[in-house]
């Protein structure tokens, strides 16, 4: 059901378009001053907002230029009392869709409001065929040329016109997410909305009204109506990521949904049928969760129809060079700026790093050593694990003084790293805990990492 937002101070005109929308099927919201439809605007997202320009606390106009981000998702067809050639230009100039005078005519409003509503649809189709077609370019040329990575892509392909539920495992930041969206590109629901919930996020008391939505009156505050995730991904494709953290109440909630195909919204008395494919994700083991009781065992299995484990960086081979010059043209375009390519000295200490944070750490080390080089990335613009490793690097070639092209000097570099990189990434850690006075929000930002992936090198590390 498509929602109209009216925006206008007189009482009467608001009753009788009011009843004219309902008539036509239009869910309809009604604010009389501008503090108010900027509230429901934000709550609802509408479609179309009817917006009069002579509102008692602003001008309706000055309200959608001073809030863009409000108004971005509507179509605003101006309808005022007060017409005049200044006011039709300025609103064209805001990108509004039309500009009606009063008294209005009945036909025209449905008229302009079908339009409206019809070109919305078309931009958001044309928006989402650019994107979709951007990100897939993308993730085919980010994934890299590894043998595991190919495999992937076998599987993607296999597994995405089916309806099965696929459950992605692999750490923190190897593209568990990007493979979700191409999943959904490559399904027969491709068209269809796909919806991302992060599980991890979630407070344990909104799950549920979240994910199955609520009815108005379901609880204090719920003054409206609310969709939930699942309706709003209908034909479509809920993301389910971090799955691992959602709630015991909530599994058993969702395992009846995915058993039933049919939801119940809080305060409802009556189910509603579903048709949504699952994706979820998982940074840690579901297996080793279940036997600690913390996840639900029938859940599990429910949720692993099909399974793609996704390796992590330091697994990958070359890949890693692959990727950090795509991730270096990208940064140099968003601070306009013409950085060197890496230096050998650069290439051999990501490959000697293990990469805890993986494609996402990668991305975001790139990120900042572009942003503080002038025209060549050096070793003090990395982050301070990474430059460990050159101290560790020059304390290797003083034990091994007889290694003498560079083919050895890496092989030698690589046969180091598993005694190496843990001891150097610990002292480090451990450095930038007291440099941050134990804030581990700081530490993980430093280190380009979620909370999650230091929490779990913390533990690794014996930190």
């Amino acid at each position: 059901m498509k929602k109209v937002l009216i925006l206008d101070d007189n009482p009467g005109i608001c009753r009788t378009l009011s009843g004219i929308l309902t008539d036509e099927g239009y869910d309809v919201i009604v604010a009389n001053n501008g503090k108010e439809g900027l509230r429901k605007m934000k709550e609802n997202r509408p479609d179309v907002v009817l917006l009069d320009i002579k509102l008692p606390d602003i001008d309706g106009l000055s309200l959608i230029g001073e809030h863009p981000k409000a108004t971005e998702n509507s179509a605003i067809i101006v309808l005022t009392g007060y017409g005049s050639i200044e006011s039709a230009v300025k609103s064209m100039k805001l990108g509004v869709f039309d500009y009606l005078t009063k008294p209005f005519n009945e036909d025209k409003i449905l008229l302009t409001i079908k339009n409206a509503i019809e070109t919305k649809m078309l931009r958001q189709k044309v928006n989402d065929l650019s994107e979709r077609l951007y990100e897939t370019c993308e993730i085919d040329f980010v994934m890299g040329n590894n043998p595991k990575v190919k495999e992937i892509f076998t599987l993607i392909r296999k597994v995405a016109p089916t309806n099965l539920t696929v459950l992605l495992q692999g750490e923190s930041g190897v593209g568990k997410g990007a493979i979700a969206r191409l999943l959904h590109n490559y399904s027969l629901r491709k068209e269809k909305p796909f919806i991302a919930v992060d599980c991890g996020t979630l407070p344990e008391n909104l799950v549920e009204s979240e994910l199955f939505g609520y009815e108005k009156g379901a609880f204090t505050g719920a003054d409206r109506k609310k969709l939930g995730q699942f309706e709003l991904a209908e034909e479509g494709t809920l993301f389910l990521n971090e799955i691992s953290n959602m709630p015991l109440s909530a599994q058993a909630k969702l395992l009846k949904v995915l058993q039933e195909r049919e939801i119940q919204r809080l305060g409802a008395d009556r189910t509603i049928k579903v048709d949504v494919r699952i994706i979820v994700d998982s940074n840690i083991s579901l297996e080793e969760k279940v036997k600690r009781k913390e996840f639900r065992e029938d859940l599990y299995h429910r949720i692993n129809e099909f399974t793609i484990m996704i390796p992590p960086l330091r697994e990958r081979g070359n890949d890693i060079f692959l990727l950090s010059e795509y991730f270096l043209e990208e940064a140099n375009r968003e601070f306009h700026k013409q950085v060197n390519p890496f230096s050998d000295e650069i290439k051999e200490l990501f490959a000697l790093y293990s990469w805890p944070g993986n494609i996402r750490e990668l991305k975001s080390t790139i990120k900042r050593a572009v942003l503080l080089a002038d025209e060549t990335i050096l070793t003090e613009h990395l982050s301070p694990v990474i430059q460990d490793l050159k101290k560790e690097k020059s304390s290797i070639l003083q034990q091994q003084p007889s290694i003498k092209d560079k083919s050895e000097l890496i092989t030698s570099l690589k046969q180091a790293k598993k005694e190496a990189s843990l001891e150097v990434e610990q002292k480090a850690i451990r450095r930038l805990l007291q440099k941050t006075k134990n804030n581990r929000s700081k530490v993980a930002k430093e280190l380009g990492i979620s909370r999650r992936a230091l929490y779990y090198k913390l533990k690794k590390l014996g930190i």
